[in-house]
């Protein structure tokens, strides 16, 4: 019996060349007729979990693979045809470890890329129909099992007979192919990535109201805007007051910082601030290093380096589930990149670390993730990067991808969420992260971190590569729209720590402000890393991240059909030079009876929380749909608060 991945790889490497004569005399014999078929699938097997180092291929009769416990850490891909048996709705059903993703027709039938993920489907067919299929597996541990099953009204749950698999020579080349290294496997990514303000086709208005729930509701995008006339969307750019940085990347009287990744943590008890950060052991490799803080920006000193709860490459992004949470000795949670992809650490003070799972949770192709927990959605979040082409943009690029879990060990196969595109990107736009993400409202807020290292710092410097911040969002924590406008740009002077780069990578709220810890280089992007790589902060007022602005000339914006919830409500504001009043319309537009401008008492001041008042009462507006209409003069509005 073959009992290791090595033993069986050498096996496989002596079939490999036998196979691929059989292929390619399948493959002549083929050609002769391409519309000719003939019986089972094609397939291709590699040495990995990724379909990378291809082993052996062949031709399977039934899609029932199980190889027991002999072999770990491989990949599968099948390709080819099957026959529709019957007209209507087909559900497909697989047993499988680990992993599987099934697309007949073009279309995703079952997306289970993870144990415990889906592993049933629908697809209508008609009776006859040869549809294109193709079968991706992945093993990463243990046992290996794949059987493919069918069903449909009037038929019990069976095996795919071999009847329904057919190939054509056109089948048998791309694997073939694929076993001599000259194609690979291509994933079907599912694409939930947008850009604000990019030219696209009006949604139609909806009748259904939007509920405004108790909580903040920001314009940072146009999801609360149906019209507006004389009013302008403005990104409202944090500005610097701190002459340095807070964490330094020099050695010896300095902290060591060495990757702009970091996290930065306030205990609800205490009001003490936490940060970890990365030093170096080499340009590879990195370890966790920890300070403390009465006030988020003097730190007590020296730095704390701690014990790696296995190699770490780069990243450090922390989450503390809080005191109440229910397994105290994993209150804290470490995500990390090493061994080609994310993995992940427990610990009960955020100082001693270990393991959740002694390998790689979830793989990618590039070193950067961190992972985040949704609480407005009880889930976790993982942001992983990676290099990939793509139709939109030209080359290999640095992107964004994401993916969820409920126990930071099971994730579903990532899709694409931050992407550039050439019609509207500037030279090579890549994207090297997203993180320092915040719930408000439900509305989840990110940092991309925009890298062109096709850019210099300064005129006529050669291109060492350049840094900015920009914004994305989510309203349900799987599509994202980012903003192409920056949010928070290198420092403009020649010499200055963050000249080169500006990469936002926690948000912090503190009071009536957000911090925003950023990593900053000093000269471009692999620029002695070790010493010039450092930590900074800029503070903002709450939610004040984009202000819709009207000037002398009085503006006005209206919000779509909406139903306010709560006791009253309030605006983030800025009108202290000017004022903003509120009106509240029927579906029809007319103002409701002690609800127009002039029952509106004028807001005339900058605050986070200014009332709204009218001579109605707020309580006759509750479960009515209803529009919110503002007239600004020389105002900026931020957001609007139900409470």
């Amino acid at each position: 019996m073959i009992k290791s991945c090595r033993e069986w790889s050498a096996v496989a490497c002596a079939v490999g060349v036998a196979l691929l004569a059989v292929l390619g005399a399948l493959q002549s014999a083929a050609r002769a007729d391409e519309p000719a078929l003939k019986p089972g699938l094609p397939w291709v097997q590699f040495h990995s979990a990724d379909f990378t180092r291809p082993a052996e291929a062949g031709v399977d009769r039934q899609v029932n693979l199980d190889t027991g416990g002999q072999i770990n850490d491989f990949s599968r891909f099948w390709q080819g045809r099957i026959k529709a048996p019957t007209s209507g709705a087909i559900t497909f059903s697989a047993e499988a470890d680990d992993g599987l993703e099934l697309w007949i027709d073009d279309r995703p039938v079952i997306v289970g890329w993870g144990p415990g993920h889906a592993r049933e489907g629908n697809l209508d067919v008609q009776a006859g129909q040869l549809l294109p299929i193709e079968l991706r597996f992945f093993q990463s541990g243990g046992t290996a099992h794949l059987r493919l099953h069918w069903r449909w009204e009037g038929k019990q749950r069976e095996l795919v007979p071999a009847s329904a698999f057919w190939h054509r020579s056109s089948d048998l080349k791309r694997v073939q192919e694929m076993m001599q290294g000259k194609a690979k496997v291509t994933y079907r990514t599912q694409v939930r990535s947008s850009i604000y303000g990019s030219p696209s086709k009006p949604k139609p208005a909806s009748a259904t109201p939007i509920r405004l729930q108790p909580g903040p509701h920001l314009f940072i995008d146009d999801h609360l805007i149906e019209t507006c006339t004389g009013v302008t969307r403005r990104v409202n750019r944090p500005r610097r007051r701190l002459r340095g940085p807070i964490v330094t990347g020099k050695k010896g009287k300095g902290d060591a910082c060495f990757q702009p990744y970091l996290e930065v943590i306030r205990d609800a008890k205490t009001g003490r601030f936490r940060i970890w950060y990365g030093v170096p052991e080499s340009a590879s490799q990195s370890h966790v290093a920890t300070m403390a803080s009465d006030d988020g920006i003097h730190w007590v000193r020296p730095h704390r380096v701690l014990a790696d709860p296995s190699h770490i490459q780069f990243g450090v992004s922390v989450i503390d589930e809080g005191a109440g949470f229910g397994d105290l000795s994993k209150r804290f949670k470490l995500g990390y990149y090493a061994e080609g992809g994310l993995r992940v650490a427990a610990s009960p003070d955020g100082l001693a670390w270990k393991p959740i799972v002694s390998r790689t949770v979830l793989a990618h192709r590039h070193d950067i993730n961190n992972i985040y927990r949704d609480r407005v959605r009880n889930r976790y979040m993982a942001m992983v990067s990676t290099y990939r082409t793509g139709d939109r943009w030209s080359g290999h690029r640095r992107i964004s991808m994401l993916s969820f879990s409920k126990d930071l060990v099971q994730w579903r196969r990532p899709w694409l969420v931050i992407t550039p595109d050439d019609r509207l990107d500037e030279g090579e736009t890549q994207f090297y992260g997203m993180s320092g993400f915040l719930n408000r409202g439900g509305l989840l807020i990110g940092m991309v971190k925009v890298l062109r290292d096709d850019l210099p710092a300064d005129a006529g410097a050669l291109p060492q590569g350049i840094g900015y911040t920009t914004l994305a969002w989510s309203r349900d924590g799987e599509h994202w729209a980012r903003d192409r406008e920056v949010f928070f740009d290198r420092h403009p002077k020649a010499g200055a720590w963050d000249h080169a780069m500006a990469w936002i990578d926690c948000q912090l709220p503190v009071g009536d402000e957000v911090y925003l810890y950023y990593g900053g280089y000093a000269r471009g992007h692999k620029v002695n890393r070790f010493e010039e790589r450092q930590i900074g902060l800029v503070r903002m007022k709450r939610d004040r991240y984009v202000a819709r602005r009207a000037g002398e000339t009085a503006g006005t914006l209206r919000t779509p059909l909406v139903i306010l919830s709560g006791k009253g409500m309030t605006l983030n504001a800025d009108a202290h030079a000017g004022e903003i009043r509120v009106q509240v319309v029927d579906k029809g537009g007319k103002p409701i009876d002690g609800f127009g401008y002039a029952d509106c008492r004028p807001i005339q001041v900058d605050s986070l929380s200014a009332p709204v008042q009218w001579r109605g009462r707020f309580d006759a507006l509750k479960g009515k749909p209803v529009r919110l209409e503002f007239s600004l003069r020389s105002a900026s509005l931020f957001a609007l608060d139900v409470r």
